[in-house]
């Protein structure tokens, strides 16, 4: 039991370790809370329940992630986000939409297809819950494609553009595919 402790500690630092290593801003939940608290609709003035702008909003998110291409995010982007809206995924956050585009055209180097299947929408005092399916096929892994649950949580300003999207998945799935910090997550979530 001490040895599989020690290993498991040890792996963990490893992991850290790692991910320090990746650069960029560190994701923190101080950021989280400050760019929750600045978009919360009842201290701003969140799209109007109903309106065009609303309808528009919901359905440009679902077209924009129906088909997550660098064409798709190039063109559709800046349509889609608020000039400073802010964006935290499972291995990053951002703020603004030129760094919003930046990082998914990046994101999309490493893929060969990725589509969201928006299965529900759920409002509640101007948040939007968006659940999904993502279908994602690396490069590295081609012939094993990776179908993933999550929930997006997203805010819309008046007229109908992010200005709050954070998204819930379990990003780990995506490092179990890489050679070495792949099977070290695989025997990590076996210990548990």
């Amino acid at each position: 039991m001490k040895y599989k402790m020690h290993m498991g500690l040890t792996l963990l630092s490893l992991i850290v370790a790692l991910w320090g290593c990746t650069g960029g801003k560190p994701m923190t939940l101080e950021n989280y809370t400050k760019e929750l608290a600045a978009t919360d609709p009842a201290k701003t003035a969140p799209v109007k329940p109903g309106s065009a702008e609303e309808k528009a909003g919901i359905e440009n998110f679902k077209a924009y992630y129906n088909r997550f291409a660098e064409d798709v995010l190039r063109r559709d982007t800046k349509k889609l986000y608020a000039k400073e809206a802010f964006f935290k995924g499972g291995y990053k956050e951002v703020k603004g939409v030129d760094a919003i585009e930046t990082h998914f055209i990046a994101t999309t180097e490493a893929i060969v297809s990725c589509t969201f299947d928006i299965t529900d929408v759920s409002i509640h005092e101007g948040n939007y819950y968006f659940r999904w399916v993502m279908k994602l096929t690396l490069k590295r892994d081609k012939d094993n494609p990776i179908e993933q649950i999550g929930m997006s949580h997203v805010r819309f300003g008046p007229d109908g553009k992010i200005i709050f999207h954070t998204d819930y998945w379990d990003a780990s799935v995506v490092f179990e595919r890489a050679p070495v910090i792949g099977a070290i997550i695989r025997w990590a979530k076996e210990q548990f």
